[in-house]
């Protein structure tokens, strides 16, 4: 299931830089010949987003890798990391330069000419970006579906940055075509720059935006991030469901990579069961909380005669050994 998801990312995020680099070609020769700032903006925006493609390839192919002596969990906080700099390539790239221009125009306005061949170019980059981000969407849909929750509520949850930035930044580009051709229509009527202007600095502030809200989802990524209260509460009741077992004291699962976690918890036994019941159940709770999320990597229960600080409890493993599946 992992796998599936990895490589639907790896299309979104592929997808995506092809329809960006076309992009930049027909709005950087519209931006010159129309003299438009919105259309300059949505140009500086898909520059910055080439750049955030590439860094986000990386990460998706440098992620892949499998575990090894110095990375015994694997590389897939890689990921987060290159999407960290796509986050900060947006912001700087496409938010930065977006304000850039409006202010420049605002200083030294200069009239808009061709405003049909700016409308054409603007409805034709919108349909691209909407079919780079309905790829990007598909493996977000696919995931959400499994967990039986909406494509919104999962993008607020997700574990792949990359998917996150190129449907973030697909919504982006669409949103920002509208305002560009707003401001180009009102310019029209009105026979002024301002509404051009006006629009690229609205494109220039949703770029920021968006780039704030991937750099905070990235940020929790790389500090460690668990799941939330409602998730670990169902892995529990899997543990705590198996023959012997009498209590889970303890348990939090950790992101170590896009759809990976690591879970690691006590749990308790009724008195009078034997190694090999204590075992078999461990080992079927670890068959059934892989079954129900596949995103599950690596488990670690430790059997323990009572409830211990965490922090005590990980010492306790790190000397006496647990019982990783």
């Amino acid at each position: 299931m992992a796998t599936q998801g990895a490589t639907s990312s790896n299309a979104g995020v592929i997808v995506s830089l092809a329809v960006n680099c076309l992009e930049v070609l027909g709005l950087g020769l519209t931006a010159w010949f129309t003299g438009s700032t919105a259309i300059k903006a949505q140009t500086a925006a898909n520059a910055g987003e080439v750049a955030v493609t590439v860094f986000l390839l990386i990460g998706v192919l440098s992620s892949a890798r499998g575990p090894d002596d110095t990375h015994p969990l694997g590389y897939g906080r890689d990921r987060f990391f290159w999407s960290l700099f796509a986050a900060l390539g947006l912001f700087v790239g496409g938010g930065g330069l977006a304000l850039d221009q409006a202010v420049q125009s605002a200083l030294h306005p200069a009239p808009v000419r061709s405003f049909l061949l700016a409308y054409l170019v603007l409805g034709a980059t919108a349909a691209l970006d909407a079919s780079a981000m309905i790829v990007g969407l598909r493996p977000l849909r696919e995931q959400a579906l499994r967990r039986g929750i909406s494509s919104r509520a999962y993008l607020r949850i997700s574990t792949d940055p990359a998917t996150v930035t190129v449907v973030v930044g697909g919504g982006c580009a669409v949103v920002g075509a509208f305002v560009a051709a707003i401001g180009l229509a009102m310019s029209e009527v009105t026979n002024s720059p301002l509404p051009d202007t006006v629009a690229s600095g609205l494109i220039g502030l949703l770029l920021l935006s968006a780039s704030v809200l991937l750099l905070r989802t990235n940020r929790q990524l790389l500090t460690g991030r668990g799941v939330g209260p409602a998730l670990l509460s169902e892995m529990r009741k899997v543990i705590a469901q198996q023959p012997g077992v009498s209590d889970v004291p303890d348990l939090f699962a950790v992101v170590v990579g896009p759809l990976s976690l690591v879970v690691d918890g006590d749990v308790t036994f009724d008195h009078g069961i034997d190694v090999s019941e204590v075992e078999a159940s461990i080992a079927s709770a670890t068959s059934e909380l892989r079954e129900r999320w596949p995103m599950v990597q690596y488990i670690y229960l430790t059997p323990v005669a009572t409830k211990r600080p965490r922090g005590a409890a990980r010492v306790a493993k790190s000397s006496a050994g647990s019982m990783p599946q």
